[in-house]
């Protein structure tokens, strides 16, 4: 286990305030402090310290999200059996355990690999809101006596350092600050408040570390999802004890940081900036609960705060996948939107698509929207309906991000007939593996690699340079007979240096209402590559899918999954011109391809048909992605391009159908006309 390195806190133990300069920075001219300041003028702390410690218990407000007087007749869910493990010092992060036993070394990384994650979020403290929980359903001291403990040597052993503490091992970094001032500490405060184990030393304790924490969110701001965990903490501690003189500084610095990051890093089309699903969801998160908590108490909000949140929800609705989980873009699982718009009902009851969403469809009408785009995300997305079986496809065109980027610009997802076939990796540990570099990388995703290298956007400028200031020069057409969506790749390949091609990816989704021959809806993908030079140059295309088996035909190089139950995806290629294919499930030589996160730190092999092609001067793939419901055969019998720009897609007894591309904006795509 590595060992606690050492901090700028200058041989310091916590808390930062002595009694004399608590009591200082206590509102003593406050009418219902007025025994609190009598005792403290005499320097009788311990009696100052109870008085306090009485005011805390008998405030009407502020309130929190449950009643801790009400503990004899609330009686929660709890997890006995881990609450029994954190009561012996047995603790969790990041899903793995770690026994101290007597002594618990909060700077400590049992990880094999020294995965810094580890150490950080043990000191978010999640455990103590499980202790609290426990408490409550069964009133054993034992839980509150191990809360105290544990809260009681943090605060001693972790004293507020003198810098941000935003490096290795430091339990003051500052993400981790903001998270503990809206999370687990004040959950736990007042599921223990009610104890006889969480005595006047250890409430003032506490309530003086509350300090520290809002006093440190305010030297070191940042930026991004930081700064709206950040502002989302400082705002709660002043919010949460209003009897400190600095707590209405702190309530409006967080309401001017928080309010100027509505802006800042969320765009006008909703998406927060670092284009991570999960994290625009922490940062919407963070600009809700300070409303939430501010209209709890009634305390004042900018007027137009909570309309500029409105965006964000739209967000999560449209950019939604027919499971209602949105696309697990960039560094992110693939996140639940119901409670999302739980939210958005409650913020804009006027919105009956919020409410459809937030109840799945039982109340409420569904969105009258279907294809969108997001002109500065970059994001197009391609949908039959709302309900359950909708075809749904989404083209990611858009910038690198802010943080949490992954190398996978031109990247698809697809999901039909109750199933997400064509999925992105989402995100995997943030440690040194190979498994985190492949999730990152273009190799886990469902774009092209060019002579074997990935796109190479990583570092090349400052990251404030990968946010865009103008809607995106792509073209975007959503019409009752197809949609159509292009974007253009030309950062570099291998080397940021190395712009050896430009690779362009149309994407055209042909509707029921196009009259086609198919019985059903499919996407065409066009992808153009462009070489700088006269060499010859090899191109992989990849598809990920999440399927049982994929069966891939040697003479048309279909390539078709085989689900045990439910629906399938079928891959058809444009054959020809040196065109062959691969399933690379489960490769690590030469590269890592074809693997997906199956746990915490665990994969697991996923098909990956590789279609390749080598070729001197431009390259061209063209594929029908065909979605298949449960037991319904391939109707495509064929595809082929008998002149520049145009494409047919054969049903055999069925006819063809016809799509001819050109390069007016308005019209880029025309199927079956004469």
């Amino acid at each position: 286990m590595a060992a606690a390195p050492k901090y700028a806190t200058s041989g310091r133990t916590g808390p930062a305030l002595s009694d004399q300069q608590f009591f200082d920075a206590l509102d003593l001219g406050r009418p219902d402090l007025a025994a609190v300041k009598a005792l403290a003028s005499k320097s009788d702390w311990p009696a100052a310290k109870h008085a306090f410690v009485e005011h805390i218990k008998t405030r009407a407000t502020p309130q929190w999200t449950f009643d801790w007087k009400q503990r004899e007749k609330t009686k929660p869910r709890a997890n006995l059996k881990d609450a029994d493990r954190y009561a012996r010092n047995m603790l969790q992060s990041c899903g793995v355990w770690e026994d101290f036993k007597d002594e618990i070394d909060w700077n400590a990384n049992p990880m094999p690999n020294q995965y810094a994650e580890w150490t950080w979020q043990l000191s978010r403290h999640p455990f103590w809101v499980r202790l609290g929980e426990a408490y409550w359903a069964t009133g054993d001291e034992k839980y509150a006596k191990a809360f105290v403990a544990q809260m009681s040597d943090w605060v001693r052993k972790q004293p507020v350092p003198d810098d941000s503490g935003n490096y290795a091992y430091s339990a003051w970094r500052t993400i981790e600050t903001g998270i503990r001032m809206f999370g687990a500490w004040p959950d736990s405060f007042y599921y223990f408040l009610s104890s006889p184990s969480f005595d006047d030393e250890a409430i003032i304790m506490m309530v003086k570390s509350f300090y520290d924490h809002a006093e440190h969110l305010m030297k070191f701001p940042t930026s991004g999802n930081w700064l709206a965990m950040e502002g989302n903490g400082l705002f709660h501690a002043g919010a949460l004890f209003p009897e400190y003189k600095r707590s209405a500084t702190w309530r409006q610095t967080a309401l001017d940081r928080l309010y100027a990051e509505l802006d800042a890093q969320v765009y006008p089309d909703g998406a927060q900036i670092e284009l991570a699903s999960g994290y625009h969801n922490v940062s919407l998160g963070s600009f809700e609960q300070p409303v939430a908590l501010a209209q709890r108490n009634g305390l004042p909000l900018p007027p137009d705060f909570i309309s500029k949140m409105q965006r964000m929800f739209d967000y999560d609705l449209f950019i939604s996948m027919p499971n209602r989980r949105m696309p697990p873009m960039n560094d992110s699982d693939a996140a639940n939107i119901i409670p999302w718009m739980e939210k958005g009902a409650r913020y804009f009851p006027e919105r009956r698509d919020f409410q459809w969403a937030a109840t799945d469809g039982k109340e409420g009408a569904p969105p009258q929207k279907l294809s969108c785009d997001f002109p500065y995300a970059g994001y197009y997305v391609m949908r039959s309906g709302w309900d359950a079986d909708a075809r749904y496809l989404l083209l990611d065109a858009g910038p690198f991000g802010y943080g949490h980027q992954h190398e996978d610009k031109l990247t698809l997802v697809a999901a039909a007939y109750g199933r997400v076939h064509l999925i992105d990796p989402g995100n995997y540990a943030y440690d040194s593996s190979q498994w985190r570099r492949y999730h990152i990388d273009t190799f886990a995703h469902n774009t092209v690699l060019v002579d074997g290298q990935p796109q190479r956007r990583r570092g090349a400028r400052d990251r404030s340079e990968y946010v865009v200031k103008q809607p995106l020069p792509h073209t975007w057409v959503t019409a009752p007979a197809a949609d159509y969506a292009a974007g253009v790749y030309d950062e570099g390949y291998g080397t940021r240096e190395n712009r050896c091609a430009v690779h362009r990816r149309q994407v055209v989704y042909v509707k029921s209402t196009s009259k086609t021959h198919a019985p059903g809806e499919y996407w065409v993908v066009i992808d153009s590559l462009e070489p700088k030079d006269a060499k010859t140059h090899s191109y992989d295309a990849m598809f990920h899918l999440d399927a049982d088996a994929v069966e891939i035909d040697a003479a048309s190089l279909v390539a078709l999954t085989r689900n045990r139950s439910g629906s399938n995806f079928a891959i058809v290629p444009v054959c020809g011109g040196g065109l062959s294919v691969t399933n690379q499930a489960g490769q690590e030589k030469p590269y890592v391809q074809g693997w997906v996160k199956a746990g915490a730190y665990e994969v697991k092999p996923l098909p990956t048909p590789v279609y390749h092609r080598d070729a001197a001067g431009p390259a061209l793939f063209v594929f029908v992605l065909y979605p298949l419901r449960a037991g319904e055969a391939l109707p495509v019998t064929g595809v082929r391009c008998p002149q520049p720009n145009t494409l047919e897609i054969a049903f055999g007894a069925r006819g063809t159908d016809r799509l001819v591309l050109s390069s007016d904006e308005q019209a880029p795509v025309r199927i079956n006309e004469p």
